[in-house]
């Protein structure tokens, strides 16, 4: 059945399988963005006015370019496999997986209408297996793509590459060309950048300068970003995508996921940055932080990194406003980051999608609403560490030692309770606009964020209180005993009324994260807090 008969029957199929990437309809990657209100099967092309004469076939060859252009082709094709992760199906995809998908898409597009497809590609350090994934699976694509240009023009497809590292990119194939055996040794020869600079939005604000004259003239347009991190100059975002809209060229991404409510993952060692920037940003899912960073009491490695489903915000952003989709891959080939770092999937994302919003837009929210203005200011501050491990037996006996004990022991609590206390102050304060939060990924990471600050201001605060108490006299039940232990506990009674609310504003918070968000990484991180009691009691032996 030729193509262009089947068209309207593969859209419907490809919506009626469609799940997705980052919550985004997985679209052809060269078709002009369509109207924002509905996603709909554009229009035959208009016929000629009466009169006027078409040679044979010529008419119906431009409606069908037109087509291929002007609508967004939701395909099987960008679907893959599901593995279980964090309770939930997730899409796991490797590079391989990736390229084939636009591939696809592209041969679609050239089937109808020529095309200019530039890839951008990360030559730092860190992206080293992701570079060697693409290249191989470039060298595939080009190779089998003989079929799918038979009988077209010369220029049906057209190729840029582009290396990204270091102050500038590199236009290694600068003018475009169809040449698919020079595209692909270029690929293969990608050069290696030991800077660790990655201005991925400069790179593709000077492509979208080069390359967008090309979408009018009846090209398609498609830069896809082939990276494993977030870039060095997310900021510039909102400008990339106010000249890409115009243009009608669409940003794809092919890289790992983003870290929930972190910068970066789980190792830093794969660069160092002379210019004193992080080595490695792969994150945060959201415009900005929205997680506290206060450490766990019973931390392990790792312990608290959890892959967010989504991409870094900012390339997810350009590529969902343009008409693309950040494609996440995941692989044991990639290195340290996501690694087996718990994943969900299913109804989280679609529950829980980030806001993709302009900087003035989400500035907006935080003034509206004093909770999240909060939790924006407090995920910034600096860490929080943990009560683990402290001292908790105290012989008696000789009171001078029992003493000197005591004052070492508090040295701890006095020197974590400072960042303890600013990130709870701030959040507290604000409580009252809470339930005034609509946007349920805010909610749950206000109520994350008061319940956890509250456990470790409980277990610190009320860890001091207990000693100051043993300091001030304190008598054994049984006189054949000798030593006071300090065990965790679900009550701050003795420690007083003031901190005992403060234990079941914690206790509340945590619980009500488990209750109206299962099966999400709020949740997991809840449950986490709560495996160690919030609070203390004395017992002898």
């Amino acid at each position: 059945m030729p193509f262009v008969r089947c068209y309207p029957w593969l859209l419907s199929l490809g919506l009626a399988l469609f799940v997705g990437c980052d919550g985004v309809g997985i679209r052809n990657p060269f078709a002009k963005p369509a109207p924002a209100a509905k996603q709909t099967v554009a229009p035959p092309a208009a016929a000629p006015s009466p009169g006027t004469k078409q040679p044979n076939g010529v008419a119906a060859r431009q409606a069908r370019e037109a087509e291929a252009r002007g609508t967004m082709i939701r395909t099987a094709s960008m679907r893959g496999g599901k593995t279980s992760g964090g309770g939930a199906m997730e899409e796991r995809l490797d590079v391989h997986d990736a390229v084939s998908r636009i591939g696809d898409d592209l041969k679609n597009t050239i089937e109808y209408s020529p095309a200019l497809v530039v890839w951008m590609v990360d030559t730092t350090q860190s992206a080293s297996a992701l570079k060697r994934g693409f290249q191989e699976a470039a060298a595939k694509f080009y190779q089998e793509l003989g079929p799918a240009l038979a009988g077209k023009a010369p220029d049906q497809l057209t190729s840029a590459v582009v290396a990204i590292g270091g102050a500038t990119p590199q236009f290694l194939i600068d003018n475009p060309t169809s040449d698919m055996a020079a595209v692909s040794d270029q690929i293969a020869k990608l050069p290696s950048d030991d800077s660790g600079a990655e201005p991925i939005f400069a790179a593709v604000d000077k492509a979208l300068d080069k390359y967008g004259k090309f979408q009018s003239q009846n090209r398609a347009v498609a830069i896809v970003v082939v990276t494993d991190e977030a870039g060095d100059d997310q900021d510039m975002v909102d400008a990339v995508i106010a000249k890409a809209r115009p243009l009608g060229v669409k940003v794809h991404a092919i890289g790992v996921p983003a870290p929930f409510g972190r910068l970066s993952g789980l190792m830093q060692t794969a660069e160092s940055r002379r210019d004193g920037k992080p080595a490695i940003v792969q994150g945060p899912e959201t415009r900005r932080l929205q997680r506290i960073n206060i450490d766990f009491n019973s931390a392990g490695f790792g312990s608290q990194e959890i892959d967010s489903g989504f991409g870094p915000f900012a390339l997810n952003y350009l590529c969902r406003s343009t008409g693309g989709a950040y494609l996440i891959v995941r692989s044991s080939a990639l290195g340290s980051w996501p690694g087996n770092a718990n994943v969900y999937g299913g109804e989280y994302r679609r529950k829980y999608p980030p806001q993709y919003i302009s900087a003035e837009e989400y500035q907006q929210l935080l003034a509206g609403n004093k909770a999240l203005a909060a939790l924006d200011a407090v995920s910034y501050l600096p860490q929080g560490g943990a009560l683990s491990a402290p001292a908790t037996n105290f012989r008696a006996g000789d009171e001078a030692a029992l003493k000197r004990n005591l004052d070492s022991a508090q040295r701890l609590p006095a020197r974590l309770a400072p960042p303890i206390d600013a990130i709870y102050n701030r959040l507290s304060d604000a409580e009252g606009d809470r339930d005034k939060i609509t946007d349920p990924r805010w909610r749950a990471s206000f109520d994350l964020a008061l319940g956890r600050a509250a456990a470790a201001k409980a277990r610190t605060d009320g860890y001091n209180q207990m000693l100051a108490l043993l300091k001030g006299g304190r008598k054994f039940e049984n006189p054949s005993h000798d030593t006071w232990m300090l065990e965790p506990a679900d009550s701050l009674a003795e420690a007083g009324s003031r901190l005992e609310k403060v234990r079941k504003q914690a206790v509340e918070s945590l619980q009500r994260v488990i209750d109206e968000n299962p099966d999400s990484p709020w949740a997991e991180l809840a449950k986490r807090e709560l495996e160690t009691p919030i609070g203390w009691q004395w017992n002898e032996a």
